[in-house]
């Protein structure tokens, strides 16, 4: 769990707020089946390299899936299992390999798995003989999927421009909009760091919960997923914030340097008793 030490640095590092969410995870469980330890052994390392190949943070599992599964408390033929495994594991995906001996070889089965559900899976038959390490046949699970071909598009006509005229906008009501917009922006950076400091807690919490049975596991899962939360709800507000009051000071700030500006104009009249100047001090339109 990576601790969420953001608060105090969200106004420097507005710019690179998309490295606040977490890199995506990738972990190769230990394989299952009836083979041998050693030949388990390199092809788990086969599938690793081809996992760090196509995901520079993919790793290597400790456990098998069905000790995970027996580590939550769910069967692993559950479709719901997967999800409470990969939310124990705290990752994004799980690698999941089945080895059967056929005639002439053995059969690898290998599926990746995502939060949601989503998966994919490929298989195929290493001949007697041939090295683990020669998984052809499952290279392609750890490659990215093909981009979708782009649909053409139609030009879209020109618009004929249109000139509209405007009433002027009333100063006044633009100042208290902007007024309430920068305090509206303070609001939610407020809010913002609020939710990072509950989610500071919620670390706390998680370093001192124990991990001794499968109840404790689901509590640290628990634990991890309201420190999420929270961490979550934290950058959007303080984002937010910084944004909303950035424009309205922005626009305050350049309405009052506009309504500042002046002119001063000399012009001959006609008084009661005679001729002079008058000078006319207003602002410029």
């Amino acid at each position: 769990m990576i601790l969420r030490t953001l608060g105090p640095l969200f106004v420097l590092t507005l710019a690179a707020s998309p490295a606040v969410a977490d890199a995506h995870k990738l972990l190769v469980l230990q394989s299952e089946g009836r083979a041998d330890a050693s030949t388990r052994s390199k092809i788990d390392a086969a599938i690793v390299k081809l996992a760090v190949a196509d995901d520079p943070q993919a790793a290597a599992g400790e456990l098998n899936f069905t000790d995970a599964a027996t580590a939550v408390g769910c069967k692993p033929e559950a479709a719901a299992c997967k999800d409470e495994v990969l939310g124990m594991l705290a990752v994004d995906e799980i690698v999941i390999t089945t080895l059967a001996p056929r005639p002439g070889g053995l059969e690898i089965t290998v599926r990746r798995i995502s939060k949601g559900g989503g998966s994919r899976d490929a298989t195929m038959l290493l001949a007697a003989g041939t090295p683990p390490d020669k998984l052809d046949g499952i290279a392609p699970l750890f490659a990215p999927p093909p981009a979708p071909a782009p649909l053409p598009v139609a030009p879209e006509p020109t618009p004929s421009p249109i000139v509209t005229e405007r009433p002027p906008l009333d100063p006044t009501s633009n100042r208290r909009l902007e007024i309430t917009g920068m305090a509206g922006g303070g609001a939610l950076v407020v809010l913002g760091l609020l939710m990072w400091s509950a989610a500071n807690g919620v670390d706390s919490d998680i370093a001192k919960a124990p991990t001794s049975t499968a109840a404790d596991l689901r509590h640290l899962r628990d634990l991890e997923s309201k420190g999420d939360g929270y961490a979550t709800l934290g950058n959007v507000f303080a984002i937010s914030g910084l944004v909303v009051g950035g424009i309205s000071t922005y626009f305050y700030v350049r309405d009052r340097r506009a309504a500042a500006t002046t002119s001063a104009r000399l012009m001959p009249t006609v008084l009661d008793h005679g001729a002079g100047v008058v000078l006319t001090i207003g602002g410029l339109p």
